[in-house]
């Protein structure tokens, strides 16, 4: 598979679901989006295999959606069974603005350099309110001790309203 981490292989619009004469989302808009979401939904498989969905903030960071959690949480415990998650945000309009779906795979990060980078995301983007500190492998901040998480995207859809539109991107995995 070619292509760069962060950057999609292939985009799709499905025309099942899309408008005549309706274009694929552009995936630099759509990072855009992405990057500027205040609320996302986290989905993931509740290991008697009900879905299980809460909202996180989070942050767009390094090509991947970033996530903090207690290690206690019900979706930890979940992606401790199963890593694979879905990430959703959007507008929830039935006829304007856009609506994202990220597939992929949460990891626990654990190195602090790493983490002090999506730190700094999330306190540029929520301002003190997660201004969260990197203590060893865990930040400190609103939440307590936690861990931090990082889904790179294996498959990203968009669903544009007003001209209809699915489109499907791709991701090297």
């Amino acid at each position: 598979m070619a292509g760069n981490p962060g950057t999609p292989y292939d985009v799709e619009l499905d025309p099942r679901y899309s408008h005549e004469g309706a274009r694929p989302a552009s995936w630099t808009e759509t990072r855009r989006l992405l990057a500027e979401a205040e609320l996302y939904w986290i989905a993931t498989v509740h290991p008697a295999a009900r879905p299980h969905l809460t909202p996180v903030a989070g942050a767009w960071h390094d090509g991947a959606l970033w996530f903090v959690s207690l290690p206690q949480e019900r979706k930890v415990r979940n992606l401790a069974d199963n890593a694979r998650c879905s990430l959703l945000t959007g507008t929830n309009r039935l006829a304007t603005g856009v609506d994202i779906v990220v597939e992929g795979r949460a990891l626990r990060v654990a190195d602090p350099a790493r983490m002090e980078k999506a730190a700094a995301t999330f306190r540029a983007k929520y301002g003190a309110m997660w201004d969260y500190e990197v203590d060893g492998e865990v930040v400190t901040g609103s939440v307590g001790r936690a861990w931090m998480f990082s889904v790179t995207p294996e498959t990203v859809f968009a669903f544009t309203k007003g001209c209809v539109a699915q489109t499907r991107w791709r991701f090297p995995v």
